[in-house]
């Protein structure tokens, strides 16, 4: 049985995909033109990550109301740890890189595996919406890319009728009432982010409507965020978008391309399908793709919880160490 469960932002009720037939394997983004279904997409789609669909076709898709129930979930704050060695190696070795020239932006990517007794995914699912009401939730479960679950804020590509929607997202920092100070290091991040995002999606429409930056919330987290909206050209496909935004550099760095290579051979961790995208494609006429982020990979006794954070020049191995310790703080 393959499964996806989504609850957009804001929303009371999720919708339930459930297929009983074979998931459609595919090993491009562009092969997703024409494509209805449910999208899961790995950081770098290989033999060994396909990227892969529940087909809309012959599902059952039901809209459920999002359960008041209480779910028996430890959610207690746990205390930041010391960096780890191999987080610090994987740190020098990325600012390093940087500092040389080779790259504006990089991102690091760790793991932190974490022990639990046997919970009922669908149960955390429901946790989840309840804990992180503006951010997309899902779930999906398939064999070739087993449980994941997620509550992430960054949209990849939203489509609604002829009006898409996309944004840059960057900067961390924690939640605090009132008007916060942006450290230099997170603004430059982010204008880097909105700089490239613009330009990606410039040469596919007529007319952009940008919005921000912005500061947004993300559970006990802020991030900075601009939008885009925009009409493509009737020329363009969804697909072709979304290979030219994916990875983008709020996961990856810039050079985009130079900066996949860089990651996929030198980060400690394989990121499988944490910092890909997921989502509807063209179901019920709606496309609401989200990049894979706030995720944890569920096993039977283990949580594997992936995070990151963007390294830049003025980067300190400490501080990014402690960025992402909040980040998988406020994932369970």
């Amino acid at each position: 049985m393959l499964l996806a469960n989504y609850r957009l932002p804001y929303s009371d009720s999720y919708i339930e995909v459930r297929q009983s037939g074979e998931p459609i394997l595919l090993y491009s983004i562009e092969e997703l033109r024409g494509i209805e279904g449910f999208v899961i997409a790995p950081f770098d789609i290989s033999p060994q990550t396909p990227l892969v669909v529940i087909p809309a076709k012959d599902a059952k898709i039901t809209e459920k109301h999002c359960s008041q129930k209480p779910c028996s979930v430890d959610c207690s704050v746990k205390e930041i740890l010391p960096i780890s060695a191999s987080y610090k190696k994987d740190f020098n070795n990325f600012h390093e890189a940087i500092t040389s020239g080779h790259f504006a932006k990089l991102v690091l990517a760790r793991i932190s595996r974490q022990e639990h007794p046997q919970q009922d995914p669908e149960s955390l699912f429901l946790y989840f919406c309840h804990k992180y009401p503006r951010a997309m939730v899902m779930l999906f479960d398939t064999p070739q890319t087993g449980t994941w679950i997620m509550a992430t804020p960054e949209i990849l590509l939203e489509q609604q009728k002829s009006l898409f929607r996309t944004m840059a997202l960057a900067g961390t920092m924690p939640f605090c009432e009132g008007f916060p100070e942006w450290s230099e290091k997170n603004k430059h991040e982010q204008n880097i982010v909105e700089l490239y995002i613009e330009s990606i999606i410039s040469p596919f429409c007529d007319q952009i409507i940008k919005d921000g930056p912005q500061t947004v919330r993300a559970g006990n987290l802020m991030h900075l965020r601009t939008d885009f909206r925009f009409h493509l050209k009737s020329e363009v496909s969804t697909a072709e978008l979304l290979a030219r935004l994916h990875p983008t550099p709020a996961v990856c760095g810039l050079p985009k391309d130079e900066a996949k290579k860089f990651i996929i051979k030198n980060e400690s961790i394989d990121r499988k399908y944490y910092s890909g995208f997921a989502g509807p494609l063209n179901l019920n006429g709606e496309t609401h793709l989200y990049v894979s982020l706030r995720c944890m990979n569920i096993f039977d006794n283990q949580y594997i919880v992936y995070a990151g954070g963007g390294i830049m020049s003025e980067s300190v191995a400490e501080e990014e160490w402690k960025e992402t310790e909040l980040k998988i703080i406020n994932r369970v």
